[in-house]
């Protein structure tokens, strides 16, 4: 805890001191690969990934041009390798992925696990990614469905059989899972479930005198500790893309805050459909097929 203040009023020295200075530097081309930059407010270059900003990105505190390392935390100057996508990351959670690169981060990751908003949010998104899986059943015919026969390869399979003399024991009947509802039905629930989660979104928002790092983990670590959340307690239910990081400060939809190269931290987690099934002006639903996919941030290799 000690060195985090100490990291804090080193940073807010730094800010102090220099924020004119950097916002300058910043604006006009990228020094690492000469890109035209839009804003002069990047932390490092929308384009290539290069570091714009003197300072460490992972935790803040001031940094020299000869610094190999950071002084405070020991994160290297230029990134660390992501292990599980191989992206190259400034920051704690891969921008790519989002996994943890750093230890701050995994510790981060660990305590979100046990809060209460975390494990209701993860209790949501599954509830969501089943009431998905029965609207498919519903597009896909649902219990009015023919079922599938045998294969070739099963029939000839059975016929070898009987030959010998051998009996297969029968089968046991299975019947589709009867639900009973519409799919004005199934919505309605959807869309309150999309409200629900939403509104406990809004309470994983960090505390008040965290610097934009701690801020951005703190954030990012929510998400992948719903994730694990949800692979441990409900394993096998088919949940992917449904959280998207509403950016206030270039206002497009994130994978994560990580992915936004701007130097101030700003936003918050929306809920995300997989697919078009939820008609236009559900509040809250966002279409990851129409923004997040489109990766407005990304380091050329």
């Amino acid at each position: 805890m000690a060195e985090n203040v100490r990291t804090r009023e080193r940073v807010e020295e730094r800010v102090a001191v220099k924020q004119e200075t950097k916002k300058t530097d910043a604006a006009g081309s990228c020094p690492h690969c000469g890109a035209a930059l839009d804003r002069d407010d990047y932390e490092f270059c929308p384009h290539c990934g290069g570091k714009l900003v003197d300072y460490c990105t992972f935790c803040g505190a001031p940094m020299s041009p000869e610094d190999i390392d950071c002084p405070e935390c020991g994160m290297p100057a230029d990134g660390v390798i992501c292990p599980n996508c191989g992206a190259r990351n400034l920051r704690s959670f891969c921008k790519e992925c989002g996994q943890p690169v750093s230890r701050a981060a995994r510790k981060a990751v660990e305590k979100a696990k046990q809060d209460v908003h975390v494990q209701e949010a993860a209790r949501l998104m599954v509830h969501l990614s089943e009431l998905q899986a029965e609207l498919d059943a519903l597009e896909d015919g649902g219990e009015d469905a023919a079922p599938e026969g045998p294969t070739e390869g099963e029939l000839r399979l059975r016929e070898l059989m009987e030959k010998v003399g051998f009996k297969p024991a029968e089968k046991p009947k299975v019947s589709a899972k009867k639900t009973g509802r519409s799919r004005e039905e199934i919505m309605a629930e959807y869309r309150q479930a999309v409200e629900d989660a939403n509104k406990v979104m809004e309470q994983m928002l960090p505390p008040a005198g965290m610097t934009p790092q701690e801020q951005r983990n703190y954030c990012t670590s929510r998400k992948v500790a719903m994730m694990e959340i949800m692979e441990e307690k409900w394993y096998g239910i088919r949940v992917c893309k449904t959280m998207g990081w509403e950016c206030n400060r270039c206002h497009v939809l994130h994978r994560c805050p990580e992915e936004c190269a701007v130097r101030e931290f700003g936003g918050k987690w929306v809920t995300c459909t997989e697919c078009d099934v939820v008609p236009e002006g559900t509040p809250g639903a966002e279409l990851f097929t129409s923004k997040v996919e489109k990766k407005v941030y990304k380091r050329e290799s």
